[in-house]
């Protein structure tokens, strides 16, 4: 079967080619990829079923070759530009076999590249791979890949911006969703009518809908709560094509909104608008957050701004849609801007005491500064209380 694939075979084998240069500097004869990001990103290699041990071994110098459950073989084969690769059953130990695959195809007395920081590097697994190569060497090889995949190729982008649509698309039907005596459930659904509609595939992550007080919770998504008269209802929303990602967040006043409701969007409207002006090739990651910051404290809300401005947006699987492990928008942070990157802008105000304000962009880094792939007016959106007689 000819595989289906996002990319082409020239593309994936110049990402190959990118990490096996720095193997070479490093002095790894093989990579271990188990982060499932990574194995796609270098392989085409998709599927819902990471919970399960996947690998791909990079050498230095070769073909890569992919290590996939039995059950999957159809997706190595349909999936992947490489097409084939060893396959373990379920009754192997897949360290012990990770193992034997690395020693036939590559030798032994190897230095070994191992991704430590993955989500699905288990301690154990880890454990049993030393044990099963004891003549090797295993190094940490944190962030090789990562290094690689923080600048978008004109392919990536255009997926990263039909998800933003996607992700303003669903955030649109989730705010004329909002009306008293409706429900967050119903808000969700909505959205992901929106979404599904506009071409997005499942998300990195759920959306976020949480009404009320709710919305000043941290990470809060719908509980079927009902939307009341007064309420304010948190959205943030992302799209995903082809595994990359959109994200976009505003906030929705049920009726008419609390005076400080929109004191409070206006000073996080301000706090996004002063971050996307500061973004520009050459910035450092710590001068766009001191840009943001500084806004929300000199309004006096820096108590509830209480992480960092913004992320690298591209590639995601569950449980996140982001790349804040390879760049991040933070205090102090020394990391110097560069074209072609995205990133994810979030300010936002976490008080359950009352409400959540929050809005958001996705923003590319181009050539001369930046440019807002979302669009939606930056403000809070409200909402007309449900016509008399009517029923949620």
């Amino acid at each position: 079967m000819q595989p289906n694939l996002p990319f082409s075979t020239k593309e994936y084998r110049n990402r190959v080619t990118k990490v096996q240069t720095t193997l070479r500097q490093r002095g790894i004869d093989v990579l271990l990829v188990t982060i499932p990001e990574n194995n796609y990103y270098l392989s085409g290699y998709n599927t819902t079923g990471y919970y399960m041990y996947q690998g791909l071994l990079v050498p230095a110098s070769g073909e890569p070759v992919p290590i996939v459950r039995s059950l999957e073989q159809t997706l190595l084969e349909t999936g992947t530009w490489i097409g084939s690769g060893e396959v373990y059953r379920d009754t192997d130990d897949p360290a012990e076999f990770t193992a034997r695959v690395v020693q036939k195809h590559f030798g032994t007395g190897l230095t070994v590249g191992v991704e430590e920081d993955g989500f699905f590097l288990p301690v154990q697994f880890h454990r049993r791979l030393i044990a099963a190569l004891h003549d090797a060497t295993l190094v940490d090889a944190s962030g090789i890949v990562e290094e690689q995949r923080a600048i978008k190729s004109p392919q990536e982008l255009e997926y990263i911006r039909h998800a933003c649509r996607a992700a303003t698309d669903g955030l649109i039907r989730g705010i004329d969703a909002v009306k008293a005596g409706t429900n967050e459930n119903r808000i969700a659904a909505e959205v992901y009518q929106g979404l599904l509609e506009a071409g997005s595939e499942y998300p990195g992550d759920q959306p976020y809908v949480a009404a009320g007080w709710r919305s000043g919770l941290a990470h809060a998504t719908w509980s079927n709560r009902q939307v009341d008269e007064g309420d304010i209802v948190f959205l943030e929303i992302g799209g995903s094509i082809n595994r990359y990602a959109g994200a976009h967040m505003r906030v929705v006043a049920c009726g008419k909104p609390d005076p400080e409701a929109e004191r409070r969007a206006d000073v996080v409207s301000e706090a996004l608008t002063a971050a996307i002006d500061e973004i520009k090739p050459g910035a450092r990651s710590g001068d766009v957050d001191d840009a943001c910051r500084g806004a929300i404290e000199r309004a006096g809300y820096g108590q509830y701004f209480r992480h960092r401005t913004g992320y690298s947006l591209g590639l995601g699987f569950p449980p996140g849609w982001g790349e804040g492990h390879i760049a991040d928008l933070k205090p102090d942070g020394h990391t110097v801007l560069q074209p072609n990157t995205v990133y994810h802008l979030v300010p936002i105000l976490h008080d359950p005491t009352c409400f959540g304000i929050g809005m958001s962009e996705s923003v590319l880094v181009t050539e001369t500064g930046c440019e807002v792939l979302t669009a939606y007016p930056r403000e809070l959106q409200v909402r007309p209380l449900q016509a008399r007689g009517q029923t949620g």
